[in-house]
C-alpha cells in the first residue's frame, strides 16, 4: 500500500513502537509511542481519527487495541483523496454561463444536448438505461421545444437516442396531426 498507507504496532507496556511498515511518519522501531498509557478504555475496539502529519498531509487513522498490550495503527494519506476530488470539482462543474455564446450561437446540437440532460435530470433517469417509452417522452419534449426545426435533427435525435430514423419520423407525424 505504498506510498498511502503506514501500519505502526505500539507496545502499550513499554510506550514504544514494537514494528512500523510504511514511512508516512518517518517514524521507526524503538521510537518512543507518544500515547497516554492509560487512554482507551477496555470496551473500544477502534478509534477513527484525522491527524495532520509533519509535511502538513491529511492522514486518517484507525487505532485497534488489542488485550490492553498492543495498539495496530493503521494511518493513511487521504490529502490525495482531497487532491482528486478538488480534480474532479473543477472538471466537473458545468457552468453554462461560462461558455463563450457567439461560439455556440448556431450549435443547435449543442442546445439539444442540454435540453435531453435537463429533462432527464428532471424526471432523475439515467440516460444509459432509458427505455423505448422513455425516450419517446424525450422525444415528445424536444418535439415541443421546437427542436426539429433544423435540417437532419430528426436523424441526429435518433442517433443519439439510438433510436431508428423511422421511429423518430413515425412520433413527429402522429404529433403534427
Amino acid at each position: 500500500m505504498k506510498p498511502l498507507v503506514e501500519i505502526v504496532i505500539h507496545d502499550l507496556l513499554s510506550g514504544t513502537i514494537f514494528y512500523i511498515n510504511g514511512n508516512l511518519s518517518k517514524r521507526k522501531v524503538d521510537d518512543a509511542s507518544l500515547l497516554e498509557p492509560n487512554a482507551f478504555e477496555k470496551n473500544i475496539d477502534k478509534i477513527v481519527y484525522p491527524k495532520i502529519n509533519f509535511d502538513g498531509r491529511l492522514i486518517k487513522s484507525i487505532s485497534i487495541p488489542i488485550e490492553n498490550k498492543w495498539l495496530i495503527c493503521i494511518n493513511c494519506d487521504a490529502s490525495i483523496f482531497n487532491q482528486m476530488k478538488n480534480l474532479g470539482d473543477l472538471f466537473l462543474n458545468v457552468n453554462q454561463e461560462n461558455q463563450p455564446k457567439s461560439l455556440f450561437k448556431s450549435d443547435w446540437q449543442e442546445k439539444l444536448h442540454v435540453a435531453v440532460n435537463d429533462f432527464i435530470q428532471k424526471n432523475s433517469w439515467n440516460f444509459d438505461a432509458l427505455n423505448n417509452h422513455q425516450k419517446k417522452e424525450i422525444t415528445k419534449y424536444l418535439f415541443d421545444c421546437n427542436a426539429f426545426t433544423e435540417k437532419n435533427a430528426a436523424n441526429y435525435v435518433a442517433h443519439v437516442l439510438d433510436l431508428g430514423r423511422a421511429t423518430v419520423f413515425k412520433y413527429l407525424k402522429e404529433w403534427r396531426n
